[in-house]
């Protein structure tokens, strides 16, 4: 559990280090207004960090080696991309897909990141998606260090 917390801390620094960046080049390059609602973001990049770092745990526990993993992931990181929201509105999809939208990561960090950006929701107002997004992140976490208990851990 130790190995996994330490791992698990590092890459949710290393996600938010990594979504930093990307909000400040947004801001440099494209003008977005970052600084308004700054701790906002700050708050649903630590969440969606936490989230993404999770489900990657996940995959882990459940792929027999790394290259399992690295296929699976890119699998699935595209189709949630797709289906939550990043690559054209959810309202564009059909009324099943919407309703499926809502269990990925992606769909929420997206959320969260119109809330703070464009909607300038207040904390109290963004704690519900803040919620969804550290509640996947115990649901995955659980999971994982259940079958890394189990032996299930890649090498």
């Amino acid at each position: 559990a130790q190995i996994l917390w330490s791992k698990f801390v590092f890459n949710v620094l290393m996600g938010l280090a990594q979504l930093m960046v990307l909000f400040a080049a947004g801001r440099v390059l494209f003008g977005i207004d970052v600084m308004s609602n700054l701790l906002n973001v700050i708050l649903v990049c630590f969440c969606a960090a936490c989230a993404c770092t999770a489900f990657g745990m996940l995959l882990a526990a459940v792929s027999k080696s790394a290259a399992a993993a690295s296929g699976l992931g890119t699998m699935l990181i595209l189709t949630m991309s797709a289906v939550g929201g990043a690559w054209f509105p959810v309202s564009f999809m059909p009324e099943f897909l919407q309703t499926v939208s809502k269990l990925t990561l992606v769909y929420w960090a997206q959320e969260g990141f119109l809330a703070a950006l464009w909607a300038g929701s207040n904390t109290v107002e963004m704690l519900p998606i803040l919620g969804v997004l550290l509640g996947m992140t115990a649901v995955l976490n659980t999971i994982s260090l259940v079958l890394f208990r189990r032996g299930a851990m890649l090498s």
